[in-house]
């Protein structure tokens, strides 16, 4: 059974590295001049996986935006999912569970795995109560050759505060969590783990050691676009981990719809630029 990183390393050798995130939000459907209803948020993702079909390695759809719709929603959510693997591209559910154990063990279930309730190759995870808490996602994801990629440091400005806290060792919150993730790693063996880490291209230059300390994980880099950061600062400041990024675009290109067209256009232009990464 091929891994999730191993699948990625393959598909991004074709269609490049790109991660397009799959946002149905209110402005954004409102923005193509759709009703902010199911119907909408139908007609939005299946105009973007369209438009994506063949382009990336990586699509990423956000749990909350389908969530909101209520149960309906989530069937949408299963629905595009089952579209995404049916175009031989990688579902990542950015759904940043974080609970406890038992309640973890429930998510990964339900997340992560073809004969999951949602069928995702990987997932997104919050470490606040606890590193060991996540264990039964990491469980399941390296029994199903599926992933996990864990908040480590985010592109939004508002986690900084916590992210950068000191432990009484002298290391950060989000170091602390790289070396955790990199020591969960290196006990399964060598090569790149089921574990990676949510890093934002935003990151400041001087905090970039912090990728060195995540050695065997894939990095999945937000922030590109409107929160500030380009492709070129995701090839300057990921330059060590070059071949295990996964640059996030997603408003960037989803406000050039709805012309499928232009959503082609953008996507083509964005993943010229993650061929270099």
């Amino acid at each position: 059974m091929a891994s999730f990183a191993e699948r990625f390393a393959d598909l991004s050798m074709h269609r490049s590295p790109l991660c397009l995130g799959l946002d149905p939000s209110q402005e954004l459907l409102r923005h193509w001049g759709l009703i902010d209803d199911l119907d909408g948020l139908r007609t939005f993702c299946g105009r973007v996986l369209e438009a994506a079909d063949g382009l990336v390695a990586v699509i990423k759809p956000q749990s909350g935006f389908f969530e909101r719709f209520g149960p309906s929603g989530m069937v949408e959510l299963a629905d595009v999912n089952a579209q995404i693997r049916s175009q031989e591209a990688l579902c990542l559910i950015d759904a940043k569970r974080g609970d406890l154990a038992g309640a973890m063990a429930g998510y990964a279930a339900a997340m992560l795995g073809a004969s999951s309730g949602f069928g995702g190759d990987a997932v997104t995870v919050s470490a606040y109560l606890g590193f060991d808490a996540l264990r039964p996602v990491f469980d399941r994801a390296a029994a199903t050759g599926t992933g996990v990629f864990v908040v480590v440091q985010s592109s939004n400005p508002e986690g900084h505060a916590l992210q950068a806290a000191r432990h009484p060792d002298g290391r950060t919150v989000s170091e602390t969590l790289a070396d955790e993730i990199s020591a969960w790693n290196a006990a399964r063996g060598q090569g790149i783990g089921p574990l990676g880490a949510v890093v934002g291209a935003t990151i400041d230059p001087a905090g970039t050691a912090l990728i060195n300390r995540l050695p065997q994980s894939l990095i999945l880099a937000p922030g590109i676009g409107p929160q500030g950061a380009g492709m070129g600062d995701v090839a300057a400041k990921f330059r060590s981990s070059r071949g295990r990024v996964l640059p996030i675009v997603s408003r960037a290109v989803l406000r050039k719809g709805p012309s499928p067209v232009a959503l082609r256009d953008a996507i083509k232009r964005y993943q010229e630029a993650a061929w270099s990464l």
